[in-house]
């Protein structure tokens, strides 16, 4: 075929036009692709949660950096489990009032910023009612100048988080033995009303094995006057074990722990009337009731 200057030269444009609509139609493409695949998916284990247990959450985040579990003014990091994946375990205060959670997640995109409510239901529960006679050498520990400094120390210790969790399926008993004293009991104290018991205690010679409830790190090893000897393992992704009254120690803080390894002695130390293992589970620093954690959901 022969050709013209003026006739290449609308060829060439021709040309410039079909590859400028291909590049549109290859970049919207793209967008289309991605705006797809930015899905913010949660999944809960199970629809209704008791006071005093745990939302686990199951999320899908792909492309996030950060993703977080906002319920009301508090904000809990989530886990990275890798592959868009990402895991939070969220405790529900035992007072929390019965009906729908407004709980809600945020994923951070490079671009933008992702949410989706979480439909989960509380549902309530009955908690016991305890009266307690105490020495008064034993009672005058819980007002003690250094008292505030052990809540102090401990609270930190329960309220760190560390990505990646040493734990998979339930959490055993610590110790063997009668539960003496349930989560959430109301407690009164010499007739005085003085809270709300925020784990078990159970009821042991002292001496007896106290083992691990779970794979953790031992983050906290301390002798306090309140609650005695203590131990806290960090079990990563926000969970928390706290065991107190101990009367000897069997690990070092900074120390690896297996599930069901030997980790220290039932004792009285503190404020006890007698021994026994006081033992909590903390997720994100709110109590929650650890025989609920003996059974899990599967995948967890």
């Amino acid at each position: 075929m022969i050709t013209t200057p003026r006739l290449a030269s609308l060829l060439s444009l021709l040309s410039l036009l079909a590859a400028a609509g291909w590049l549109l139609v290859a970049g919207g493409a793209r967008h289309a692709a991605r705006a797809v695949d930015d899905v913010l998916t949660v999944t809960p284990a199970t629809a209704r949660v008791p006071q005093g247990g745990a939302a686990l959450l199951a999320i899908r985040a792909p492309r996030a950096t950060a993703v977080r579990v906002r319920l009301g003014e508090t904000v809990h990091p989530a886990d990275a489990r890798g592959d868009d994946r990402w895991e939070a375990v969220i405790g529900v205060w035992m007072e929390t009032k019965p009906g729908p959670l407004a709980l809600t997640v945020e994923a951070d995109l490079d671009d933008r910023t992702l949410t989706a409510p979480v439909a989960l239901t509380v549902t309530q529960r009955a908690f016991p009612i305890q009266r307690l006679r105490m020495a008064r050498e034993q009672a005058a520990k819980y007002t003690a100048p250094s008292v505030q400094e052990e809540y102090r120390l401990i609270g930190a210790a329960l309220r760190r988080f560390t990505a990646g969790r040493a734990w998979q399926g339930s959490f055993q008993r610590p110790a063997a033995g009668r539960i003496a004293t349930r989560y959430g009991t109301q407690r009164y104290r010499n007739g005085e009303k003085v809270g709300i018991h925020k784990g078990i205690d159970i009821a042991a010679p002292r001496g007896a094995p106290v083992y691990a409830a779970h794979a953790g790190v031992v983050t906290l090893r301390r002798d306090f006057g309140l609650h005695g000897r203590t131990l806290v393992i960090d079990h990563g992704g926000g969970v928390a074990g706290l065991y107190l009254h101990l009367n000897d120690f069997g690990v070092s803080e900074g120390q690896t722990v297996k599930r069901g390894q030997l980790i220290a002695r039932v004792g009285s130390t503190g404020a006890a009337t007698g021994p026994h293992l006081h033992y909590a589970l903390y997720a994100h620093g709110t109590a929650i009731d650890p025989l609920l954690m003996e059974t899990m959901p599967a995948g967890w």
